[in-house]
């Protein structure tokens, strides 16, 4: 497996001390800075005396308002954390930010959008088998107008929001972890649980706190581990791309964490289905992009 994505920490300066304020300053931009919109339309609608709008503080899931406004808050704590992570890499780590993404002098938007294709068509038809084998469960919620307005929003905001995910913790954080291990499987493993470990609070968790927390470990890793075996972070950004939007735009659930006027929507997740349809999802898409598609480029035999 290539390791040469994991030591692209080592073109900066790696004092301890960088690392900390890094960390801090990243954590003040995405927990501080980032949930102002947030904060302030929470307060806003429990002054409102208006019964038909309300949150729940312990979900965050709003009604009486239109989905784009939580979506819009949410996502803008992802964006804040990317620019803390900016202002970390170039300015106390005095590195390029490209090379949270790649070893190379440009970015391989190709292998993004390979990323992306491939997954999104891996999940919309493990989703088409979901709905085959559990009719009833999606009711259809499209409003032509509200989805449309909606669309070029979501096209934009949700891919920089997983690519911000993608750059703090397969990028900063594994990077950085790489630096103290010549073992891969110490970033790997340690990036993925402190991505499983953000995503505790998210309402899905409620569902289940056993299989929900390991959908979220696993899912981890398969960004990792292709991250390092495509020796750069293209094909990870592409994928955690194609899977939020599959969720806003397509098939969505009831107080998600991304909420949003989805083409389909089911009351609750079913946490085994999810972490079952992940992992046949994962293993497919393994096999097309590094071992069918490898084996077409050298043409060999299948």
């Amino acid at each position: 497996m290539n390791t040469q994505y994991l030591t692209l920490a080592s073109l900066g300066k790696n004092h301890w001390w960088r690392y900390l304020l890094g960390l801090l300053l990243i954590i003040f931009f995405w927990q501080i800075l980032g949930v102002i919109p947030l904060g302030i339309m929470v307060v806003m609608l429990l002054g409102d005396d208006n019964p038909a709008t309300d949150v729940d503080l312990n979900t965050l899931h709003f009604t009486g308002i239109d989905s784009l406004w939580p979506y819009l808050a949410i996502n803008f704590t992802l964006l804040a954390m990317l620019l803390g992570v900016f202002l970390a890499v170039r300015f106390l780590h005095n590195r390029h930010f490209i090379s949270l993404l790649t070893p190379l002098a440009t970015v391989d938007w190709k292998r993004i959008l390979e990323g992306f294709t491939v997954f999104f068509v891996l999940i919309a038809s493990a989703a088409a088998v979901e709905v085959w084998l559990k009719p009833g469960v999606f009711q259809m919620t499209f409003d032509p107008k509200q989805f449309l307005i909606f669309l070029p929003i979501a096209l934009v905001v949700t891919p920089l929001q997983a690519a911000a995910e993608e750059l703090f913790f397969r990028g900063y954080v594994m990077q950085s972890l790489g630096l103290w291990s010549r073992r891969a499987f110490v970033p790997v493993l340690g990036s993925s649980l402190l991505f499983m470990a953000a995503h505790l609070t998210n309402p899905e968790v409620g569902e289940d706190i056993y299989l929900i927390p390991l959908l979220y470990l696993l899912m981890g890793l398969f960004l990792a581990i292709i991250t390092v075996k495509s020796n750069s972070l293209e094909l990870a950004i592409g994928v955690h791309a194609a899977n939020n939007l599959f969720a806003v735009l397509i098939m969505n659930y009831a107080n998600s964490a991304l909420p949003a006027p989805s083409l389909f929507m089911a009351e609750k997740v079913d946490p085994l289905s999810s972490l079952v349809s992940f992992v046949v999802v994962a293993a497919l898409f393994y096999w097309v992009v590094f071992v069918w598609r490898k084996a077409n480029l050298l043409g060999q035999p299948q």
